[in-house]
C-alpha cells in the first residue's frame, strides 16, 4: 500500500501544489496516465468547491488530501473544517431548457460522480470528509510474439 498526505490553505492560489502532488504520487506508484487525469479532474472540481464556498470570507481553513494506492484502487480523501456539506447529496442538474431558466451549480459534482467508480460523503466532528475512488486496471499480459510460453 502506498500513501501520501498533503495539506494546503484553502486558496485557489494553493490547489496546483496538490494537483501537482498527485501527479507525483501517480508517477511514483506507476499509476496510469488516464487513472491520474480523473483523479486530478475530480479533486480539481471538489478542491475549487472547498475554496469556493467551505470557510466564511475573510476566515479561511485547511484543506487535507490523503492519496492511498491498494488493492488495484486510487483513493483519495479530503477533509476541511468549512461548513458541512454533501456535494453528493445535490439532486442531479436538469440541462433541458434554455440557459436562462437553469439554475446554476451542481454539474461538476455530477461530473465527477460520472466519473469515478466510487464517491462518499460524512461529516465527522466538526470536519467534512469526501471520498473519491478510481479502479486502477491491472496490467495486461504481454502477448508472447516468440510463439513460446
Amino acid at each position: 500500500m502506498a500513501r501520501s498526505h498533503f495539506q494546503i490553505v484553502a486558496e485557489q492560489r494553493h490547489l496546483a501544489q496538490i494537483l501537482d502532488s498527485v501527479n507525483v504520487f501517480c508517477a511514483a506508484n506507476e499509476l496510469p496516465e488516464a487513472t491520474c487525469n480523473l483523479m486530478t479532474l475530480a479533486l480539481d472540481e471538489v478542491l475549487s468547491n472547498i475554496v469556493k464556498f467551505a470557510y466564511d470570507t475573510p476566515k479561511t481553513g485547511t484543506i487535507d488530501v490523503e492519496l492511498i494506492y491498494a488493492n488495484d484502487k486510487l483513493t483519495a480523501f479530503v477533509e476541511d473544517a468549512g461548513v458541512a456539506f454533501n456535494p453528493f447529496a445535490v439532486l442531479t442538474p436538469i440541462s433541458t431548457g434554455s440557459l436562462q431558466d437553469r439554475t446554476e451549480g451542481g454539474l461538476g459534482i455530477f461530473f465527477v460522480k460520472s466519473l469515478l467508480d466510487g464517491v462518499g460523503y460524512e461529516r465527522i466532528g466538526d470536519r467534512n470528509k469526501v471520498t473519491l475512488t478510481i479502479s486502477v486496471p491491472s496490467e495486461q499480459p504481454r502477448e508472447n510474439t516468440h510463439g513460446h510460453r
